[in-house]
């Protein structure tokens, strides 16, 4: 009789474990969010010289266009995925744990729900639901994506009213060698760009470790630098009326155009 109690004990304290599983590890707030950094401030110009900035300038201008659309489409479920990565989930069962948390972005507050279910044993899907706290209405669906578990891949969708697709989103990494690249590409219906992209590659050790590789209407532009010295190079056939690299100069060194080597 004791062993079998004991079995017993030992069968539900099992059970209890395999229905406490270990909650998935987010993927870093990198996995949506792309560093436009480089070409956040346009080169202060000295007009005692003859130099040119033309190079880095469309580069500038090229990146702009894009971080105000990363801006107007992911703003808030970007703030309330830094927020989630900051909480502990609760496991609801099933293989399914949730993080439910408050947050204030631009005086407002806001409730959001973040929702992970597993699906594999390789990935596990995410769901954000935000709302205004005071609201006396549920939130809506603002994002959602697949994520690896090793966190070396992910893909998001983010919406508009919950229910419009608007950017859709891959994210890679290897965590050994730190190589990464994230895209964005718009996916709302109807669009004038609906279609185009932006892709960010990080290739350590390179001479130019940074590149965007740009695609709206206009045409393509392809965009490198170095991330230390942000020196690089542009290349577009349809704004430079050629297939050949134009370079500018280190930001110690104003930016300003300079021949290739």
């Amino acid at each position: 009789m004791l062993v079998i109690f004991g079995f017993f004990l030992i069968l539900t304290s099992s059970c209890n474990k395999d229905n406490q599983e270990e909650p998935p590890e987010l993927p870093p707030i990198e996995s949506m969010l792309m560093d436009f950094s480089a070409f956040s401030q346009e080169p202060t110009q000295a007009k005692s010289t003859q130099a040119t900035y033309t190079n880095f300038l469309y580069s500038y201008t090229q990146v702009g266009v894009w971080s105000l659309a990363a801006t107007l489409y992911s703003a808030l479920p970007v703030a309330a995925y830094g927020h989630a990565l900051q909480q502990s989930p609760v496991y609801l069962g099933d293989h399914a744990w949730e993080w439910s948390f408050d947050f204030i972005l631009n005086g407002l507050q806001y409730s959001a729900t973040l929702t992970g279910e597993r699906l594999s044993n390789e990935e596990f899907s995410m769901e954000m639901m935000i709302g205004l706290t005071a609201a006396p209405t549920p939130g809506v669906k603002w994002f959602d994506g697949v994520v690896r578990y090793d966190r070396t891949h992910a893909t998001w969708t983010f919406y508009q009213e919950g229910s419009v697709p608007v950017l859709e989103i891959e994210w890679n990494k290897d965590f050994e060698t730190e190589a990464a690249d994230l895209t964005y590409t718009i996916i709302k219906s109807g669009h004038t760009e609906e279609g185009s992209y932006i892709s960010y590659t990080y290739t350590p050790g390179a001479e130019y470790d940074a590149a965007f590789d740009v695609s709206v209407a206009a045409g393509m532009s392809d965009i490198e630098w170095n991330t230390t010295t942000i020196k690089g190079h542009v290349m577009s056939v349809a704004y430079f009326q050629d297939d050949a690299w134009h370079c500018w100069d280190s930001q110690a060194n104003g930016l300003m155009d300079i021949s290739c080597e």
